[in-house]
């Protein structure tokens, strides 16, 4: 089995010595005078202290692990349920309340007498999301796999997130989350329209209802967007193959963040759910292999203490692993400055070459909505995610396949990878994807990035041919001699993204399906090619 690191449901646990002195719950008043449920560990002795911040949905007594491990170490630790979860009072919203809940407890503690008024943040996924929140009035956080932005978390691309949105909001709903069952969240994913997928699998969920009608990135979501906050020194941890992956590093490399210049992001080869494919990643697929390094982190900033190192990050802002080659990356810019985009090009026969195609010409299939493309492992949350073997879908029609001939050599990929294709539609509007995969020696196919994007054909379905430039999101990757770079078309990759109706319909109402005849052209006027990051290491 894979290692694998999972941190929607819980804090980062690291080992668990002896609880120093731990208070009872209190209860700290909200903005609105909502009681938030708080637990708060001193160490011993007495006297002022700078403090770790905790707030999680996931139940504050999943964290005593972590309040003991920062005690021992001479922190004030404060756990907080957020609010609606478990002791907190008040109706559970997804992100809305985290800043002014947070920024209400950040004043809180420094108003104690044990706070020496220094605080950092620590957690990850939505205990990250937390700390975003209020990342202006923090001295320091440790943000673990999650972003600012949870546009880009639900609307990838655009396109709605369907499996990790369904099965992290039904399953976090605090009234029934016992009465949902696999068999029902996998029914649910094909209910039409989406807006009754909660009612029909256990009753209404208003967060969901309004995720569906802002398709857009709107207002609504401008709301949850703390990206363009003035960051606190971070110590942020990505994964490859996590659902937060372009988001966090937008986080990272968009100005309006004001990054912090003593930040550091690291990418690793995690994902947010089980792995269940066999890697060789060894102790590196391990995030708590780098605890040492993100405490090291705030003691700096926290408590003026001088990092041993700052291995493996030394002093560059980028530290990326590059799986399969097993080796980790130091970067000083995003994409890395040895990185060149290289265009390989699709030609008509299934051919996957950096030679453009002489001649013009076209292939074509058939997508029905009724009949999706499986999506098998990718960016989802849930089991199963992560690298996976695509062999299942290797006789469906509703797809084009390119091959390159089996590599002389090592490719290194490192840094973003994006497509463009020319396609034509019959439908409304549709969704095309492009996939990048790994084909191994003894037949075995694993992906390595996918991406998709909607067209539209503003009423004019007659195969109007337009150029859709296609994000695959970023990859850190070593395709090995004797492999071959295997590129798909598809139009759905369900259940990890919602399947277009072809129908042009809103999804929050979309019900009819109708079937698309979609086209992808090739050759010196239409060069559909995937452009890939290859890293010169010499």
């Amino acid at each position: 089995m894979a290692c694998v690191f999972v941190l929607f449901a819980a804090q980062a646990v690291f080992p668990d010595p002896e609880i120093v002195n731990p208070s009872e719950t209190l209860v700290i008043k909200s903005f609105d005078d909502v009681g938030l449920a708080t637990d708060i560990y001193l160490p011993k002795g007495g006297g002022t202290f700078p403090c770790v911040l905790i707030r999680t949905p996931y139940n504050k007594k999943s964290a005593v692990s972590d309040a003991a491990f920062f005690v021992e170490r001479g922190y004030a630790v404060v756990i907080q349920d957020t609010r609606g979860k478990y002791e907190s009072e008040g109706k559970f919203y997804p992100f809305k309340y985290e800043r002014r809940d947070g920024l209400a407890t950040i004043d809180w503690i420094k108003s104690q007498v044990w706070s020496n008024g220094k605080i950092g943040g620590w957690g990850g996924s939505y205990g990250g999301y937390t700390q975003w929140a209020v990342a202006d009035h923090l001295d320091a956080m440790v943000p673990l796999i999650t972003s600012a932005n949870m546009y880009e978390l639900v609307y990838p691309n655009g396109i709605f997130s369907l499996a990790t949105s369904f099965n992290w909001n039904f399953w976090v709903d605090s009234k029934t989350v016992n009465e949902i069952t696999p068999d029902k969240m996998t029914a649910a994913y094909s209910i039409r329209p989406l807006s009754t997928a909660d009612n029909s699998t256990y009753g209404q969920n208003d967060f969901m209802d309004d995720v569906l009608e802002h398709q857009c990135e709107d207002a609504y979501w401008g709301a949850l967007n703390h990206r363009s906050a003035e960051s606190c020194p971070m110590f942020s941890i990505a994964g490859w193959y996590d659902i937060f992956l372009m988001g966090q590093i937008n986080d990272f490399i968009d100005p309006a963040s004001r990054r912090h210049p003593q930040s550091r992001l690291l990418i690793g080869p995690y994902a947010h759910g089980s792995i269940l494919i066999d890697t060789d990643f060894g102790d590196h697929g391990d995030l708590y292999k780098f605890k040492d390094e993100a405490v090291a982190f705030l003691a700096e900033h926290l408590k003026e203490e001088n990092p041993p190192s700052k291995q493996p990050l030394n002093d560059k802002p980028y530290s990326l692993f590059i799986e399969h080659r097993n080796q980790w990356y130091d970067a000083q810019e995003w994409p890395p400055e040895k990185s060149k985009p290289t265009p390989y090009y699709l030609g008509s026969k299934g051919t996957v070459s950096i030679l453009k195609p002489a001649e013009d010409s076209q292939l074509e299939f058939l997508y029905n909505p009724k009949t999706p493309f499986p999506s098998l492992g990718g960016s989802f949350f849930g089991k199963g995610a992560g690298p996976a073997y695509q062999n299942e879908n290797i006789e469906r029609e509703d797809q084009l396949v390119f091959e390159s001939d089996p590599l002389g050599e090592e490719l290194i990929l490192l840094g973003p990878v994006d497509a463009t294709i020319y396609v034509g539609t019959g439908a409304p509007s549709t969704d095309f994807f492009v996939s990048l995969q790994d084909v191994r020696p003894d037949g075995k196919i694993v992906n390595i990035q996918e991406g998709g994007k909607t067209i539209f054909t503003d009423g004019n379905s007659d195969g109007r041919i337009q150029g859709v430039d296609i994000s695959l999101w970023a990859a850190g990757y070593q395709i090995n001699p004797g492999h071959k770079i295997r590129i798909v078309i598809t139009s759905s990759l369900f259940p990890r993204y919602n399947c277009n109706l072809n129908s042009g319909e809103a999804i929050f109402s979309a019900e009819h399906a109708q079937p698309a005849l979609q086209k992808v052209y090739f050759g010196k006027k239409y060069p559909s090619h995937i452009r890939l990051p290859i890293l010169q290491m010499k």
